[in-house]
């Protein structure tokens, strides 16, 4: 099974980051999608503090007004109003997904981005009940997530910093801990990431270095789970999945750098992969068999 992910941004004091109007496009992305035995997604995040006004960004808001570097203009703390109007864009996003007909939801809760925020005690320092205790810091991601349930009703997901790489941050076993009430409150399955809150972190960067969390929370929450980060060569994801670490693999970057990774992949791994008869003759001979009973040269 492969997965096509697309980010739906949500509205914004000064207009939408993506155009809802979207949704005349995405019926031939869902076409495309299926063609190939594909599912289609979605990825509804909402910036936070991450797009600075240095760089031409706007007024950003944030669970407290902390800033990360010197310098860095403070995001406004997020006031209830402000509370109930981003769990709405949240809830309209889901709901243009379903009318779309996407099958598969991730919310973004990783990286920096303001669900993000609010789980870490980098980011939230806030004195009332959304800030503080574990139970206070989860309270509005989980709330957000559970309005998304209501509303849609495909596959639904989050992606969480397993780690927040740095003393006093949001750390595995939270992670591991709110994984649990995701998986209550209606996830079919978690992403695994890490890190994104602060400039001060201190990450060991290697080879598949996120899939161990990945690994934990899968074993210990039993939900099923997408493992990713260095992840680039075919053998190492198919590793990953044969050793019961992760359900499945996540590639951004790789595809980046080889946008026939699947190809390669198929080529390594004795797969096979459908292709329209103009790409036949990139066939080489290392990779006879990918693209089925097609021979070299043929079209």
């Amino acid at each position: 099974m492969s997965l096509l992910f697309t980010p739906l941004q949500l509205d914004s004091p000064r207009g939408s980051l993506t155009l809802p109007n979207r949704i005349v496009v995405a019926p031939m992305c869902q076409y495309a999608c299926h063609l190939d035995g594909k599912a289609s997604s979605a990825q509804p995040w909402h910036g936070g503090m991450l797009i600075s006004k240095a760089q031409g960004g706007w007024d950003t808001v944030a669970p407290s007004p902390v800033h990360l570097l010197e310098g860095e203009d403070p995001p406004h703390e997020i006031d209830a109003a402000g509370l109930v109007a981003i769990e709405a864009a949240f809830v309209k996003a889901a709901q243009r997904a379903q009318a779309m007909g996407l099958e598969m939801l991730e919310l973004h809760g990783a990286h920096g981005y303001l669900l993000h925020e609010f789980l870490s005690p980098i980011a939230n320092q806030r004195q009332d009940n959304h800030g503080g205790s574990f139970a206070n810091r989860t309270r509005f991601p989980l709330q957000v997530f559970k309005a998304v349930r209501e509303v849609f009703d495909g596959v639904l997901g989050m992606r969480l910093s397993a780690s927040d790489w740095i003393e006093g941050g949001w750390n595995l076993e939270e992670t591991t801990e709110f994984t649990h009430m995701l998986k209550q409150a209606g996830a079919n399955f978690i992403h695994v990431s890490s890190g994104g809150i602060s400039p001060q972190q201190k990450i060991a960067i290697g080879p598949g270095y996120q899939v161990p969390f990945a690994k934990h929370i899968k074993h210990a929450v039993g939900l099923p789970t997408i493992a990713v980060g260095l992840i680039t060569e075919p053998q190492q994801a198919e590793d990953v999945l044969k050793a019961d670490e992760a359900d499945m693999v996540a590639l951004g970057r790789s595809f980046l750098y080889k946008p026939r990774w699947g190809w390669e992949a198929a080529a390594a791994l004795g797969g096979k992969v459908q292709a329209t008869s103009q790409y036949w003759r990139s066939l080489p001979r290392e990779a006879a068999g990918i693209f089925g009973d097609a021979k070299i040269g043929m079209r």
